[in-house]
């Protein structure tokens, strides 16, 4: 009897050390609550930027979800941004400027890349001095590439440039190939997709190496932005800290991995050759530099876009508030 009581007893207290473990279990599940968040990003290289976080659904945190999409035009990632929808973006760094001055809680804190805009022209050799009286074709009147185009004149004094303007990237192609533009500022991918087209195409400068020049900058014009709500930042810092590494890391993975990366953004939606998205990362200054190392550069940027148009940073040079130094 006592032995069969001793079974019992050992029996019971393993039932229950059994069944704690398995109301611990349960608990800890139910403590893990995952916050949706959005990360939002252009399509063209910003988005290869970050191919791999988007392709492999990086979560960077257990008690977040991170939900990735991708912005096909300039309008519509600017009409979500103005509206404070996105908790995590890369733009260009003048829509980042505009949100803050409008009071939509986003902060600053770091650089996805740098000028990737170059100056082409179909008449041979020349030089940006050389366009005074000729015709440009552009992306979008206010946009980045006018914006900085327009800075660059303003400084060297050419005022006599005629401006004409396309929808996108996929619109200058056909432009220059077929001999109605000639002289135009084309970003990355297109370049590359219209220099595959016809050698003879000259390569004036790269805006962001004349910017550098022109205005006594070491790193040029920081043409794309990461910018997070204010909430998430205050909420959880540790979470921006791994953010940032992660960026980090997808970014250095990109420049060592051409190939792949090029591919997983194919995956992600571009609608660019895959062998032209290779060829085109090594021009398009994918680099990472959180605020804290950047701040200058911006700062010196957002005065001469004050200069040149206010309105294109949202009438004023944000404040100091507006960038996150961690």
């Amino acid at each position: 009897m006592k032995k069969n009581s001793k079974i019992i007893i050992s029996l019971v207290v393993l039932t229950i050390m059994a069944l704690s473990f398995v109301g611990c279990s349960k608990k800890e599940k139910e403590e893990i609550v995952k916050t949706d968040i959005s990360f939002v990003a252009p399509n063209g290289v910003p988005s290869t930027a970050v191919s791999k976080m988007i392709k492999e659904n990086i979560q960077v945190d257990e008690k977040y979800n991170i939900n990735y999409s991708i912005e096909n035009t300039a309008d519509t990632l600017a009409a979500a941004v103005m509206k404070g929808e996105p908790d995590i973006a890369i733009v260009p760094s003048n829509l980042a400027a505009q949100a803050y001055n409008k009071g939509l809680g986003y902060k600053l804190i770091g650089t996805t890349g740098f000028g990737a805009l170059y100056l082409i022209s179909t008449e041979g050799e020349t030089d940006i001095e050389d366009l005074s009286g000729k015709e440009v074709y552009n992306i979008g009147n206010g946009l980045t590439p006018d914006i900085v185009f327009k800075a660059l004149l303003k400084e060297l004094n050419i005022n006599d440039v005629t401006y004409s303007y396309v929808g996108g990237p996929t619109e200058l192609a056909p432009a220059i190939l077929g001999g109605k533009a000639k002289y135009a500022v084309v970003p990355e991918p297109a370049l590359t997709t219209i220099l595959n087209k016809n050698q003879d195409i000259k390569v004036i400068g790269s805006l962001n190496d004349i910017w550098k020049e022109k205005f006594n900058s070491e790193n040029g014009f920081p043409q794309a932005s990461l910018i997070i709500k204010e909430d998430l930042i205050n909420n959880d810092k540790n979470f921006i800290k791994e953010l940032l590494a992660e960026v980090e890391r997808s970014i250095n993975w990109v420049n060592d991995n051409q190939k792949d990366a090029a591919t997983y953004s194919v995956d992600n939606g571009s609608q660019v050759d895959v062998n032209i998205l290779e060829k085109s990362i090594e021009n398009s200054n994918i680099t990472f530099v959180e605020i804290k190392d950047n701040k200058e550069d911006y700062i010196n940027y957002f005065k001469i876009l004050e200069a040149a148009n206010s309105k294109s940073i949202g009438d004023k040079v944000p404040d100091e508030e507006f960038f996150y130094e961690g």
